[in-house]
Parts: C-alpha cells; structure tokens; sequence
C-alpha cells in the first residue's frame, strides 16, 4: 500500500477564498484608517477624509454607510454651506458610546480603576488600596467592573480592560511576574481578571503604557518621532521604549528596566539586591529621602512627593535642593540611555514635572555636557502630555488601539 505523502492532506488553497480573505482585510484596514482620522479630526466630512486618506469617494461612501450601520461612528446635523451653494457637507464623528473602555493602573500603594468612552473621555473613576493578596484584590476589582457596567447601560458594548503594572509583565501568557516595589509574584493576571468580569483583557508594564499614552495621544505633537524613550518618575523610575514606532519589549519581554543600572558600585543596597541603582538617586522615594536628611529628620514622617512639591513652589530651601539633585541624577541616566539608544525625544513624567521650569534646565545641562555625538545635542526633551498617571492613560489606550490600530500587512 502506497504511503501518503505529507502533501496528501493538505487542502490546496480556493482562489476564491484566498481573494475572499484579501478584500476582508483590506477592508478591515480602511476602516481602521477612518476611524483614525475621525479620531485625529472629528468632526469632518466624507470629502475631507478621502482628501487625507487617498482613498476614493465610492470607498469612503462604502465604509462609513458601515461604519454608521455598526453605530461605530453618528452624523452630525449638516456642515458649512459651500461657496458655490449646493448640499452641505455632513460632519462625522466617532460614536463616544459605541464602545466603554476600562483602565486599571495598579500601583504599589494605590489602585485607580477607570471608565472612558470611545472618545477619551473619562466617565468613572476609583481608587483602591492595593493589597499583597492578588487574587482577593483582582476579584474585587472585577466586581467594580461588573458594578460599573451595570451603572453605565448607554454603552453599546465594552470592548475590554487594559491594565498598567509596576513590573516585570509578560504578555504572552497574560501573566505579572515580579517587581520589586510590589509583592506580586507570577499572577495571572489575565487569567484572573477576565474569569471574574468575562471580558477580554491585555496587561503591560507601567512605563511601557504610559509611553504608549505619550505616542497614540500626542499624534500632533510626536508626528515626526519614531524613536522615543519614557522616563517614569515614581516610586522607582521606569521606562518605556518606542523604536521605529512601536513598543520595543525585548527578547524575554523585559526591556526597559534602567532604575537597575548601577551607577555607583559603593552605593547603598538596591531593594533588587544590587548596589547603587539609578533608582536609588532620583525616584520619588530618593527625593523624599533627601529632603528628609536635609531637614536632619524633623517632621514626624516623611511627606509624599506631592506635598514636597507644593513646598517647592512655596519657596522651602530644602524640598528645592533635594529636587534639583533629583534633577541632576535624572539628567546622569538619561545621557547614558540617550547615548545608548538614540531616540529623538526624551519624555519624562510624574510628579517631580510639576516643577519643570526648575528641573529641566539642569537635566538638559547635564545631557548637553556628557552626550558622545554631537547630533544628539538636538534631542528634544519634554514633560509628559499627561498630568496625573499616564499609565492609567496607557492602560486604556491598551484597548482603543485593539480597536483602531491599522494591521500591518507588509
């Protein structure tokens, strides 16, 4: 009996459905570009947005009779009248309650979970002590979630939950694996969360979110930029890496923890187990800890690096001295990391920006002193876009990109 060959089960492929299969995507991509201009430039008229895509009057029409069918995106009354008279333009825009979207940005000593709608617009937002016990803590969390979509009926449908965490994170089996400020260690995360709400869920580290919030939110001004670098002030510093614009996570997806550089080797003890950490010097903990030496300890504790700097706006010697040699161990690392890396746009976030009149003079003398080509004196270097915790910010946009990112079919 003749032996089958490796070919033999193997169904030969149906012209019609592989043709079948290249019209859905390349559907899928038009929509997903017209989504994204209506997002950039809402509200606009379909003569506009073929004019900026490229595409045809006959596909725009297509697309957007669907996109109106799905409630994905609404008209909106009639547009100015033309010049030469005639029919106005009718406005489109995104449906802000097409889709809900939630945020969870778990930090090690507080929690906010949030709702947004299809717009960026933030409609619910709570806080939470976070607790050791993972799986209580992501339960509870799984309630609000389930409370809040209760609350919320005028959403189509909730498209999912991002979550920002502190740490080593791997996405591929949805998992929080280790941290050195969180006592967190192999939670599956995804597992957890989406047994409790039966929605889908994505995680990434805190940095890496809050540099993709800095990249899909500020379009206008990072226009020109593929190459990015995040540093995250915090409890500890972190950071985010955008190459060729993307989100660089490295070969076992733990790219960018730089607060374990050792920059001093007779430093004190890191809280990872090596010595003299960039952490150790300029994170929020460092700068609290200096003011507090500097004070010879008085005060009955410690301040939170919120109330340090309102003290640096009110003119206290010593919360300014301890913020400027923050500044300075900022602008130590950051030369290295731009030596190394070479991104066209440094962003830095956290509290310590709220004095960036005081802090960015010295971090950009310091980069400007020690950086090896003399190209790189151009690096452009800005506070975030974001106020308050541009992970949670990160961790939503985790979602909405699921739902407008173009797929890349090169």
């Amino acid at each position: 009996m003749a032996t089958p060959s490796r070919h033999s089960f193997t169904r030969k492929p149906n012209l019609a459905d592989v043709k079948a299969a290249g019209n859905d995507m390349l559907r899928l991509v038009n929509r997903r570009i017209l989504l994204n201009i209506l997002s950039d430039r809402q509200p606009i008229s379909r003569a506009d947005i073929a004019k900026i895509s490229g595409l045809n009057k006959a596909t725009i029409s297509t697309i957007t009779s669907e996109l109106l069918n799905d409630s994905c995106i609404i008209e909106e009354g009639f547009g100015k009248t033309t010049p030469i008279g005639g029919k106005p333009p009718t406005p489109l825009r995104l449906n802000a309650l097409r889709f809900g979207l939630f945020g969870v940005d778990i930090r090690a000593d507080e929690t906010i979970l949030a709702l947004s709608d299809f717009n960026n617009r933030l409609v619910a937002r709570l806080s939470f002590e976070t607790t050791n016990d993972a799986s209580t803590f992501l339960a509870r969390i799984g309630k609000e979630i389930t409370r809040l979509r209760i609350k919320h009926p005028e959403f189509i449908e909730f498209a999912g939950i991002g979550v920002s965490l502190p740490g080593l994170v791997d996405n591929r089996t949805g998992k929080f694996l280790f941290s050195v400020v969180l006592g967190w260690r192999d939670v599956p995360v995804v597992q957890l969360l989406g047994r409790a709400t039966g929605m889908p869920v994505v995680i990434d580290n805190s940095a890496r979110c809050a540099a993709l919030a800095e990249i899909w939110h500020g379009k206008a001004q990072y226009a020109h930029f593929r190459n990015l670098l995040y540093v995250g002030v915090s409890t500890g510093l972190a950071c985010g890496v955008i190459i060729d614009g993307g989100l660089y996570r490295g070969g076992n997806n733990s790219a960018g923890q730089f607060g374990h550089i050792t920059i001093d080797l007779s430093g004190p003890e890191c809280r990872c187990g090596q010595k003299g950490c960039w952490d150790l010097y300029a994170s929020d903990k460092a700068t609290v800890t200096r003011y507090t030496k500097l004070r010879n300890g008085s005060g009955k504790r410690q301040p939170t690096m919120r109330k340090l700097m309102e003290l640096v706006e009110y003119g206290d010697q010593a919360a300014t001295e301890a913020v400027c040699e923050t500044a300075r161990y900022l602008g130590l690392g950051i030369t290295g990391l731009i030596n190394g890396l070479d991104p066209e746009v440094v962003v830095i976030g956290g509290e310590i920006t709220k004095a960036w009149g005081l802090i960015e003079p010295i971090i950009a003398e310091e980069t400007k002193r020690s950086l090896l080509a003399p190209r790189a004196h151009s690096v452009a270097i800005r506070r975030s876009a974001f106020e308050v915790r541009p992970s949670l910010k990160g961790a939503l946009t985790l979602v909405q990109k699921d739902l407008l990112a173009v797929p890349n079919v090169g």
